[in-house]
């Protein structure tokens, strides 16, 4: 009888000891797959366009301490490259990882951010070719808000960007406003006019009227203080550029932040020297851009 008692003991003991292991086992498992990055990581990742009727890229910024399964929601930046970049540029150029560590730890404020791949589009409705405002607008934007933690609060949603870049992120957060609360422009290519021969004006074909590369009459059409009325929300600029570039000349971008001023639109216009309109400029310029970001989003 003692013998059977023990016996059973002993199997009792060892049927615990292996439930005991797989809760252990389970529990190690569910937090693996729930493990939350200490630091940040950027994601190249793909989604179809409807829009653009092709597979397009994008990179996505996830600060560090971002839990998918947590209730927390974050402010959301959309940064745009320049003219021959794409949605690399401003991580490989120059480190922006780093440079939005830097100001987010600064400023006790996190975020995500989404590079965006513009081609060459001036990231506008092309007449007859590409509808890349309409594949941020409807299906970039809507994929973010299901895919990641983004807030729902205007006030936690920005645009930004390099020269092209600059110049779409005036013009969507303008036309946007409804959405867009803040905006980053660096060295934005907010042309008054471009002289005939201007190999830009020559080449490109973002505002073609379908017979002519470019038409001056599509590009005043486009251009972002238009979508300035009665219907557009505030918006609050950082706006920074050098007096020496020879691409945007600074007599446009004077005009153009005077403009929005006239408007009684929130700009800080930060105007420097040396260097052009080129890498070594924005790899000095852009993380003033993010630092003053972070500080809005408090």
């Amino acid at each position: 009888m003692k013998s059977c008692v023990k016996r059973f003991l002993v199997i009792l003991s060892g049927i615990i000891a292996m439930l005991g292991i797989a809760t252990f086992t389970s529990s190690t498992a569910q937090a693996a797959a729930t493990k939350v990055s200490p630091i940040s990581t950027v994601t190249t990742t793909t989604m179809y366009s409807k829009k653009l009727h092709l597979d397009w890229n994008y990179d996505v910024y996830l600060p560090g301490g971002y839990n998918p399964s947590s209730s927390k929601k974050y402010p959301v930046v959309y940064m745009m490259h320049g003219l021959y970049g794409n949605h690399r540029n401003l991580l490989e150029r120059f480190n922006s990882q780093q440079m939005l560590d830097g100001a987010m730890k600064r400023n006790n404020q996190k975020a995500i951010v989404v590079f965006i791949d513009g081609f060459n589009s001036f990231y506008v409705n092309q007449k007859g070719g590409m509808q890349m405002e309409s594949a941020i607008m409807k299906d970039l934007i809507p994929k973010i808000n299901s895919t990641y933690k983004v807030s729902s609060s205007r006030s936690d949603h920005a645009i930004g960007g390099i020269s092209m870049g600059g110049y779409a992120a005036a013009r969507l957060s303008l036309k946007y406003s409804k959405y867009f609360s803040k905006a980053l422009l660096i060295s934005p290519s907010v042309w008054y006019s471009l002289p005939k021969d201007n190999p830009i004006r020559m080449n490109m074909h973002a505002f073609t009227n379908g017979k002519t590369n470019w038409s001056d009459k599509v590009y005043d059409s486009l251009f972002p203080t238009k979508y300035i009325n009665k219907d557009t929300k505030p918006v609050n600029f950082y706006v920074e550029t050098t007096s020496d570039d020879t691409t945007v000349p600074i007599k446009n971008v004077n005009r153009f932040v005077k403009t929005l001023k006239k408007d009684k639109y929130s700009v800080k216009y930060v105007k420097d020297t040396g260097d052009n309109h080129n890498w070594t400029y924005w790899t000095k310029a852009t993380p003033k851009s993010y630092n003053w970001l972070m500080k809005e989003f408090k």
